[in-house]
């Protein structure tokens, strides 16, 4: 019988990796995503002291926020209508004319043109100090009948912002504050149908001064774009 052997068994090499093997990468499934898309600006902030209307048209467009116009209002139904809101548009800039398009077709809901604060009639309205002084919460002028009076008429929130629309019309801020122009004295008429004294250059300032104007007429001065000079000078409204 063949006995035990002292000869140690050889191992086996182990196989060296060819260049294919070692060249080789290691699997990676790739998948390309679609860009995600921009979310849009917010249409309405609050930059402490109240909410302001940032995208007055995305805001109209949204029926969540916006006000629908009341129509059961007759004055209100008659500055809903889509031509309206054309003529104007050719008297003032687009946000201004959509501002103030709102604020004559709705019962309640307002965008002040100056400062473009969103509120309703009768709010307890946060000062725009508010954002400094945290105990500022609300402004005891709201209880002043000719500040509600304004609010209705143009839409302008506070005095303030009444006082920075009217600014080119110094002489007039005071007798127009909260009234129609039948109700102002006639230096005061007088002085804010002229060309105003210019303190103010910029487009803004001329615009705000011209929706003052237009606010302070029950038709908003548009019948003068539908009569020639004559036939508007004869007409009553």
């Amino acid at each position: 019988m063949p006995g035990p052997t002292n000869h140690k068994r050889r191992r086996k090499a182990k196989k060296k990796p060819t260049t294919a093997q070692t060249s080789a990468k290691p699997f990676s499934l790739a998948i390309s995503y679609p860009p995600l898309p921009l979310l849009d600006s917010p249409f309405i902030y609050d930059p402490g002291n109240g909410p302001r209307v940032r995208d007055v048209a995305a805001f109209l467009a949204s029926k969540y926020f916006s006000q629908p116009p009341a129509w059961d209002v007759p004055l209100c139904a008659e500055f809903a209508q889509q031509e309206v809101l054309e003529m104007i548009r050719t008297t003032l800039p687009e946000e201004l004319s959509l501002m103030l398009w709102y604020n004559k077709s709705r019962a309640t809901s307002r965008i002040c043109p100056a400062c473009q604060r969103l509120y309703h009639l009768g709010d307890k309205l946060p000062e725009h100090t508010a954002l400094n002084d945290p105990g500022l919460v609300s402004s005891p002028q709201n209880t002043n009948p000719r500040l509600l009076s304004e609010q209705e008429i143009s839409g302008l929130c506070s005095p303030v912002c009444f006082i920075l629309a009217a600014f080119n019309y110094p002489g007039a801020v005071r007798s127009a504050w909260g009234c129609m122009g039948d109700e102002m004295d006639e230096d005061a008429w007088d002085l804010l149908n002229g060309p105003g004294d210019g303190a103010a250059h910029g487009e803004l300032s001329q615009a705000l001064g011209m929706l003052v104007k237009m606010t302070r007429l029950y038709d908003l001065g548009l019948s003068q774009l539908c009569f020639s000079d004559d036939q508007w000078t004869d007409t009553e409204f």
